[in-house]
């Protein structure tokens, strides 16, 4: 997805809902030497670093790869193929997919994707999973935005962590309404750029998240899947 100045976004409201994603992550992150495939943007291997993580970013698109390195200097990104990786066996403590488990799934061999991640894991390492959680509500609103975009149901991720061998696998469900709130990197940004009204967005968000998952409806009116399991091996 091409993106212009996608920095003045991140100045707007989609830049705290950023974040809230990556807190959601770096929660579940175990050790320090992390690998974010499918890097983007560049976002969370910046915001993980900062947090003090080893991170690597990585990602196919080396025009991606070129603005990170050129906006983000202090952090690690590299061009690689995830059907190949450039590491040494062993070498991750955590390996996280953030909006890329689709991508990866549905348009590369993810055959050899799975056995490049396994490989470059250490034993116990923790993948995580984060992606769009399809559902009605969000093929339907796609269908109105003629928004096209392949699609890892939130059952298909599970059974990718399984088949990848990973134990203590938990899920979560996230973002009921900020992500549309700010438009994201290329849509309408409703929300006015006021830090106040912006964080009680997404502390009511935080709310009726923890309500929906425990009351079951996350699956039917979350916006994203948190997946995590340990591999063994």
């Amino acid at each position: 997805m091409k993106v212009n100045n996608p920095e003045k976004r991140l100045n707007q409201f989609w830049g705290l809902v950023d974040q809230k994603h990556v807190e959601v992550i770096a929660k579940k992150i175990v050790g320090k030497n992390v690998l974010d495939m499918g890097s983007g943007l560049g976002t969370t291997t910046k915001q993980l670093t900062d947090k003090g993580f080893n991170c690597i970013g990585f990602d196919y698109d080396s025009e991606s790869v070129e603005y990170c390195k050129k906006v983000y200097p202090d952090c690690k990104f590299v061009v690689a193929n995830a059907e190949h990786l450039p590491y040494d066996d062993n070498c991750f403590d955590t390996i996280i997919l953030r909006d890329a488990l689709h991508h990866f799934y549905c348009e590369g061999d993810f055959e050899k994707i799975a056995k490049e991640m396994v490989r470059v894991s250490k034993n116990n390492a923790r993948i995580i999973f984060f992606d769009p959680n399809v559902n009605f509500m969000i093929k339907t609103l796609r269908k109105i935005s003629a928004h096209k975009d392949v699609e890892c149901k939130f059952e298909t991720a599970m059974e990718i962590m399984k088949k990848l061998g990973a134990v203590n696998i938990e899920h979560r469900f996230n973002t009921i309404y900020s992500l549309q709130l700010s438009g994201g990197y290329v849509g309408v940004n409703f929300t006015p750029n006021v830090k106040f009204i912006q964080k009680m967005i997404l502390s009511s968000e935080r709310f009726f998240e923890s309500i929906f998952n425990k009351i079951g409806l996350g699956r039917y009116l979350c916006w994203r899947y948190i997946i995590t399991g340990d591999l063994k091996k």
